[in-house]
């Protein structure tokens, strides 16, 4: 009797697993976008809220040069983060990026360079801004990033541009990151 009780139990768990992947897979389909947040799912199926995306793409990049990776894959597309790339791209912490389609949506393959020198090539980020608490600045509060060798990202009025720039030119904004 005490064998047909757990084989029981055991059947209702793989139903309830059954249908709560059933329910992930509909979910998945969706893929919906609400306000900041998005709901996107991975290889596996599983859903990822990421409510600063642009915060997400740079810890990828510091991750995959951690991990002695050469591309980070699947980063989903925004003209934002284009811009940011552009950036990090001229200053040389990315070697290019291209955008690739996957039917109505768009994804980011951004390749790094190699590492060859973990100090120096793996680079550190420092978040300001966040969507919850946007960190704005005077001209006069930016300062060079690591004496010279990183840059800080800050968005103006007249665009996304590096700190030093924006300081030559007068302008303040809301402050990104820092990349050194």
């Amino acid at each position: 009797m005490e064998d047909q009780e757990d084989i029981s139990e055991i059947l209702e768990f793989v139903e309830y697993v059954w249908e709560d992947m059933q329910e992930k897979e509909r979910l998945c389909d969706w893929e919906k976008q609400v306000g900041k947040i998005i709901l996107f799912c991975d290889d596996w199926g599983i859903m990822t809220y990421v409510n600063a995306p642009v915060h997400d793409m740079l810890i990828r990049i510091k991750n995959a040069a951690m991990a002695r990776k050469t591309f980070v894959d699947g980063v989903v597309y925004s003209k934002f983060k284009v811009k940011v790339l552009d950036l990090l791209k001229q200053y040389q912490f990315v070697k290019s990026y291209e955008v690739k389609e996957d039917g109505a949506k768009k994804f980011l393959k951004i390749a790094l360079k190699p590492v060859e020198n973990p100090v120096d090539d793996i680079p550190e980020i420092k978040f300001y801004s966040k969507p919850s608490r946007p960190w704005y600045v005077s001209y006069r509060d930016l300062h060079s990033v690591a004496g010279g060798k990183g840059i800080g990202i800050i968005s103006t009025s007249k665009g996304l541009m590096a700190t030093h720039v924006a300081k030559a030119q007068k302008l303040g904004g809301e402050l990104i990151a820092e990349i050194y």
